[in-house]
């Protein structure tokens, strides 16, 4: 037997890394309180009008009337609807070109399998590191472009040709953001290569900014070359109930949702009725009102965040339009060893940089999606350690 060579093929610098350091950390020192600001989860709870859609349907698979089972292998009308009537009225888009998932993790990297096997791809570096694993997996070619402070973290048109383009904006890792002239640049460039941009914005909810897009489709052309994902995740509290959505516009190819819908029926199965039900609820206005409430509240976490990182002296990107912070390291310390120094002297678990590509190595991430209580706490023992 032979496995998959590229399942083996993955660097030490991973979550699980990060996840192994803190469990040992915390066995050799029991009584040391450890609270994170690394975690991408949510801290806040589903609304109470979604879970009281979801309880309505379990209890439509209790009568057959109302049973759901197989069938909606691209999400069901319900849901597409009221996306498309939120999210995408003024784009014209039809059910046919939209959907529904279980999550753009796997969204974003499935999708390769509608190219050719030896279609070039390009990421950002620093990156989310799902992007090259998910090629490596499938044993797709894939080339980093350049991210640094010198460029805002947002890279270089290239001068070689590629087939697919990846985009995360607002980004994880670095929390920044392609404005509308970044998007327009890469759109030309996608259109005279006849290139295809797969465009993560799952974090599109955070934005607050008048000059970053709340969609790439808002940019003129996009249609014709970009494939949008988002999700239900950190908006809506859904991390553990896993529902997602995809546009893929008929504009890029007249054949293209017919391909991806016959791949699609023979490789799963659909999100399923009582998670799909819940994200239906997400757009009516007592769910509205209080998932931007949660959103606001992450966002000043952010802002408070940044301020005692800028007020300490490091350099900070990102937490503006996002919950995520890209700081610079000290001391010319390495990610991973400032990951221990936060550890060790703070009992604040981060992220390192490293986890995201080589040019993150003197950064690491910082999440905002900690509870107040947790955020509160850190800055008391950030502001502390620099009182000395």
């Amino acid at each position: 037997m032979k496995l998959n060579s590229n399942l083996y093929s993955f660097s030490d610098n991973t979550f699980y890394n990060v996840t192994e350091k803190v469990n040992k950390y915390k066995e050799k020192h029991p009584d040391n309180k450890i609270i994170s600001l690394g975690v991408g989860d949510v801290s806040k709870p589903v609304v109470k009008s979604i879970i009281e859609a979801m309880h309505k349907a379990v209890d439509d698979q209790a009568n057959m009337e109302t049973f759901k089972g197989y069938g909606a292998y691209y999400g069901y009308d319900f849901l597409k609807d009221v996306i498309l009537e939120n999210e995408y009225k003024d784009f014209g888009f039809t059910r046919d070109e939209i959907y529904i998932s279980n999550g753009t993790k796997s969204d974003s990297t499935n999708i390769l399998e509608l190219f050719d096997i030896d279609s070039k791809i390009c990421v950002s570096d620093p990156m989310y590191p799902i992007y090259m694993a998910g090629a490596k997996i499938l044993n797709r070619n894939i080339t980093c472009l350049d991210c640094n402070e010198d460029n805002n973290f947002i890279p270089t048109i290239p001068k070689e040709k590629y087939d697919i383009i990846y985009i995360c904006s607002p980004s994880n890792p670095t929390g920044t953001c392609y404005t509308y002239d970044d998007l327009e640049k890469w759109i030309r460039y996608a259109k005279e290569n006849k290139a295809v941009i797969l465009y993560d914005n799952v974090y599109n909810a955070f934005i607050r900014s008048e000059n970053v897009p709340r969609s790439i489709y808002e940019i003129d052309g996009a249609k014709e070359v970009a494939i949008e994902f988002r999700s239900f995740s950190k908006v809506a509290s859904f991390t553990g109930l896993r529902c997602s959505y995809y546009i893929i516009p008929n504009e890029i190819d007249k054949d293209i949702n017919y391909y991806w819908k016959n791949r699609t029926i023979n490789r799963f199965n659909g999100a399923d009725y009582i998670v799909q039900k819940g994200a239906m609820e997400v757009y009516s206005d007592s769910a509205k009102k209080e998932i931007k409430k949660n959103i606001d509240d992450y966002l000043e976490g952010a802002k408070k965040l940044r301020r005692v990182f800028e007020n300490n002296g490091y350099s900070v990107y990102g937490g503006i339009d996002s919950p995520f912070l890209w700081i610079k390291t000290k001391d010319g310390m390495d990610s991973w060893e400032f990951f221990d120094f936060f550890l060790e002297k703070l009992n604040i678990i981060i992220i390192p940089g490293i986890i995201f590509g080589s040019n993150g190595d003197k950064y690491f991430r910082v999440s905002a999606l900690a509870s107040k209580g947790v955020i509160d706490e850190a800055i008391e023992r950030i502001n502390k350690y620099y009182e000395k």
